[in-house]
């Protein structure tokens, strides 16, 4: 059947002109995007529904996300009316808001930090069994800090970086730490098959021969405690001719932890220099089967963006219906390796380390 369906105040609306979900692994919350043909029972019908209700998104029986209303917007003339209802799931609050800022003690681990400042919002915190090490690995030093104004979710995903790992949105609009995922989608997605459109590029402006990130190290040894010791590291990177870039490090950093974000500097220009966006009809892989979703791996073969037999990882995906297309998605595509701090580029030179 494939309804989507929004669940406010245990009332089930459906019925929609125009449908987009959109979830990804870069983004952090989901988000969707409904409009209807409104009847005119303000008492129960669409008018009902206000901005920062609690909404759960199904597709049949499996949900999508859950989180919030963010907008409403009404319109309508003599001839026609509309209600376009948008919002996303939980991590949203985590994107807006900040706080009076935080000290973070050494010791300390993200899935321990993230578990504090979520708490405060009612998110949970759930760890992939592939990053529970770095989840669970204690920062050693005694600067790093949530500053005063700085939204959370940008101080998680800083943290996430050094830890080379992923925050991710779950179905129950909770967030996940993990890393790229290796489940292996059920179809190949094939140009003259499945493949309706495609939009790719190949782009060099995310490339660099070098990337430097620089941070600085509290120097615990020395007699004199407010000296400092500059700590980097320096990675080879993808383009062809002299294009450096020099990054300073998001928080405290010593050494490794410079490596791990230009790695991952890296690894992220990379599968963005790669991407491509395909679409293919229905939002499910086969019929009756399981939704297309991001965070799994995808065969490819598609000559006209030079892929053959290519394993690509779905970083986004967009479940759409308007009347023109019926119900469709769009899967965006990029290198696994671009999330992966372990593996190489196909193209890489190799790293200076």
């Amino acid at each position: 059947m494939n309804e989507l369906i929004l669940v406010i105040d245990s009332k089930e609306y459906t019925g929609w002109k125009r449908v987009a979900v959109s979830r990804g692994i870069e983004q952090g919350p989901h988000q969707f995007e409904v409009e209807a043909a409104p009847d005119l029972d303000a008492d129960r019908g669409i008018f009902a529904i206000e901005d920062g209700m609690a909404v759960d998104v199904y597709v049949d029986s499996d949900q999508v996300t859950s989180g919030y209303i963010d907008d409403v917007d009404v319109s309508y003339d003599k001839r026609t009316s509309a209600v376009t209802v948008r919002g996303r799931s939980k991590l949203g609050d985590l994107v807006d808001c900040s706080t009076v800022g935080q000290q973070v003690k050494p010791g300390q681990t993200l899935a321990g930090i993230a578990s504090t400042l979520c708490a405060n919002f009612g998110i949970a915190v759930v760890v992939d069994s592939t990053a529970t090490a770095p989840a669970n690995k204690a920062f050693a030093s005694a600067d790093l800090a949530l500053d005063a104004g700085q939204p959370v979710w940008e101080f998680l995903e800083e943290l996430a970086r050094v830890r080379g790992v992923m925050l991710i949105s779950t179905a129950t609009g909770d967030l996940q730490i993990t890393r790229a995922g290796t489940t292996q989608a059920a179809v190949t997605l094939e140009l003259g098959q499945n493949i309706l459109a495609a939009k790719g590029t190949r782009s060099h402006r995310s490339l660099f021969s070098t990337i430097s990130v620089t941070g600085q190290q509290p120097a615990f040894i020395s007699s004199d405690t407010s000296a400092t010791s500059q700590s980097g590291a320096t990675e080879t990177g993808d383009a062809v001719r002299h294009r450096p870039m020099v990054l300073f490090s998001d928080s405290p950093a010593d050494v490794a932890a410079c490596e791990a974000q230009a790695k991952h500097r890296r690894r992220i220009g990379y599968g963005r220099s790669r991407q491509v966006i395909y679409t293919v009809q229905g939002w499910r892989q086969t019929d009756g089967g399981d939704l297309w979703l991001p965070n799994q791996l995808v065969q490819i073969n598609d000559s006209r963006n030079q892929l053959a037999n290519a394993q690509r990882l779905i970083s986004e995906t967009r479940l759409m219906m308007d009347i023109r297309s019926g119900r469709t998605t769009e899967i965006t595509v990029m290198p696994p390796e671009a999330f992966d701090l372990l593996a190489e580029p196909a193209t890489t030179v190799g790293y200076v380390l």
